[in-house]
């Protein structure tokens, strides 16, 4: 309703932006704590699919990393963002608002096992697809978070049973992945100890 704040800087903002503001703010709040978590122990595998929306959701035993690779089944038309560690500073122009309204649902999930993980969204959009904003797609996330995840021990496991499931060949996914090439790459302390 542009009621709060000071009268010269009150505007009016499309619900959707106020949505995507709100999804963003709240999972910052969170990343704060969930950086300083311990990391997962296992790779988990979380899936789920509403309207044309199928996502699957893998978790990786690494430091907060975040991206969401969507790839329409008919025209292969593709939108990635992604985030590191550090804080991201500018907005997720490719996948927008699904983009925050996932990572809310991934944090709240994050909060409640008190862990933190490198986590890979990749999202197939089916002809079936529907658009009713980005509110279905965090309540979507939300339930697939509910159920429990499949473990595995390595990434190769992860992406063949993903494959039953998706359309696509799945190393469309992985190909445009800007994570996966740095993915048990990097040494750690610990790995010396």
């Amino acid at each position: 309703a542009g009621l709060l704040g000071l009268n010269s800087q009150r505007k009016l903002v499309p619900t959707r932006w106020a949505i995507t503001a709100t999804d963003d703010s709240i999972s910052k709040e969170m990343l704060k704590s969930i950086r300083n978590f311990e990391q997962i122990n296992d790779i988990l595998l979380f899936s789920g699919n509403y309207i044309g929306n199928h996502y699957e959701i893998i978790l990786l035993p690494e430091n907060f990393s975040y991206e969401v690779i969507e790839i329409a089944s008919q025209s292969k038309k593709i939108w990635k963002d992604h985030e590191t560690f550090f804080p991201r500073k500018t907005y997720a122009s490719s996948v927008v608002g699904g983009y925050y309204a996932i990572r809310l649902a991934l944090c709240e999930y994050l909060m409640k096992i008190k862990k933190q993980a490198t986590v890979l969204v990749f999202r197939e959009v089916r002809p079936e697809y529907t658009s009713v904003g980005v509110g279905m797609l965090r309540e979507l996330g939300r339930d697939i978070f509910t159920n429990p995840p499949q473990k595995f021990n390595n990434i190769k496991e992860v992406f063949d049973n993903i494959q039953t499931r998706f359309v696509l060949p799945i190393t469309i996914f992985t190909e445009n992945s800007s994570l996966l090439p740095n993915y048990k790459k990097q040494k750690k302390l610990s790995d010396y100890f």
